[in-house]
């Protein structure tokens, strides 16, 4: 069937439709997105020129030679516009593949390919406008052929081969959707060249335009899923915010406008590890290389917390404290503790001899009651409160360099699981004499 004025008439009607759609919504910043907006205006006006050309053509076969002059500019500046328009493509292609780390001479190379094609397109208009423009068929059927078409022809098949090396070119460097266009030009405009270079009669670049225009908006330029998308961003930006605060259950259940909320639980066990000889380290080496070095080890040891039974409670200076039993409840706490702390060692000495450091910490671990307590709406915290909290971070303090320190009700709870040594007994205020007991 061939290609007629009512499926260009259609092309026109879709093409307006989707320009309200789109110009009715919140823009996107991004340099492709400038550009699409151009390829929807110059897609419209070749489908209106078209239908204008042919509507004029037809006109003057059928008698009317007062119109000749008028089909000519409209049928050139048809042909001028449709050059415009597969630039732009390969305009858009290029703002497609600027990627976040572009060194300054890649980036170079994009706009001299840029000027290149806008200077193709500045000699392609001075020959289509000086060069005579043939007709052939009848009616509906109308065609154009000669040197002015053959100009539109050969860019687009050229723009077909700079897109393809350009895709191949960045295939690793940026993301595939992005292609997905590129893709879809490639296979209408190099379709289309080839069909008109050898069916003159079957006009079909308008559909071919709108149909890679439709595929551009839906596949990239759509305002509403590139807002989706950002959306999903943030909300996954603000979701490993609230987990580095929150255990995992409590962050999957949160409510932001929830009220303070306390439990208590009979059976946890609380881990402090506080790095040995702080101050004296912070003083030789500074403050802000110790910061990096503890942010670095800190960051090993939640990604190693992950395959225990543990929350995390918080990492402040030089203390990183880690619960279990709290906030899902479980036997077995204390020795699910101990062997995060014998992993938090091992890390620890990998740390050591991979960053050329010398970091020694406590560790000091005690059981029992503590209350549990989730709050907050603008900042949230999670916290643990009681006794059993207290002489836990009182043992860390006595406790023994690169080792773990334990309270008497842990060793008990333990039995013959693990070897343990006297550490002695230390006199804590409101606690009274306290045993402690180190791992050998």
């Amino acid at each position: 069937m061939n290609y007629n004025i009512e499926f260009q008439i259609a092309s026109i009607i879709f093409i307006s439709t989707l320009m309200v759609v789109f110009f009715s919504k919140r823009r996107w910043s991004s340099p492709a997105n400038y550009v699409f907006r151009f390829v929807m205006i110059l897609t419209f006006a070749t489908l209106a020129l078209d239908i204008a050309s042919v509507i004029t053509i037809t006109k003057f076969i059928a008698g009317n030679e007062k119109i000749s002059g008028l089909n000519t500019f409209l049928s050139k500046t048809y042909l001028i516009v449709m050059t415009a328009y597969i630039v732009s493509i390969d305009i858009y292609v290029i703002t497609n593949t600027l990627y976040s780390k572009i060194s300054q001479r890649h980036l170079t190379w994009k706009y001299v390919e840029a000027i290149v094609f806008i200077i193709g397109f500045v000699i392609g208009t001075i020959v289509i406008i000086n060069t005579p423009l043939l007709y052939g068929g009848t009616g509906k059927y109308i065609y154009s052929f000669g040197t002015p078409s053959n100009v539109v022809y050969t860019i687009s098949s050229l723009s077909v081969v700079f897109v393809l090396c350009v895709m191949l070119t960045n295939l690793k460097k940026v993301s595939l959707k992005r292609f997905i266009p590129i893709i879809i030009f490639c296979c209408t405009q190099g379709a289309i060249a080839l069909i008109q270079m050898y069916n003159r009669d079957l006009l079909i670049v308008g559909l071919g335009t709108a149909i890679t225009c439709l595929v551009m908006y839906f596949g990239l330029e759509n305002p509403d899923m590139n807002m989706i998308e950002e959306l999903n961003s943030a909300n996954k930006r603000s979701r490993d915010l609230i987990m580095n605060v929150l255990p995992l259950s409590i962050a999957n259940k949160i409510d932001y406008n929830m009220e303070p909320v306390f439990e208590e639980f009979d059976n946890v066990s609380v881990l402090f590890m506080n790095i040995a000889n702080f101050t004296k380290i912070a003083s030789e080496i500074g403050e802000i290389k110790l910061a990096k070095h503890l942010h670095a080890f800190f960051e090993d040891l939640d990604a190693v917390s992950s395959h225990y039974r543990i929350a995390k409670i918080k990492s402040v200076s030089d203390s990183y404290v880690v619960v279990s039993g709290v906030p899902d409840k479980y036997e077995n706490t204390c020795e699910e503790t101990i062997k995060f702390g014998l992993e938090i060692l091992r890390d620890l000495k990998t740390f050591n001899e991979k960053n050329k450091t010398d970091l020694k910490v406590k560790i000091g671990i005690h059981s029992g009651r503590a209350v549990a307590t989730e709050f907050g709406k603008k900042k949230f915290v999670y916290n643990l409160w009681g006794d059993t909290v207290d002489l836990a971070s009182r043992i860390v303090h006595e406790g023994k360099i690169n080792g773990i320190t334990v309270s008497e009700r842990v060793k008990s709870t333990l039995g013959s699981r693990y070897d343990f040594e006297n550490h002695g007994s230390v006199e804590f205020k409101g606690f009274g004499n306290v045993k402690t007991f180190v791992i050998k």
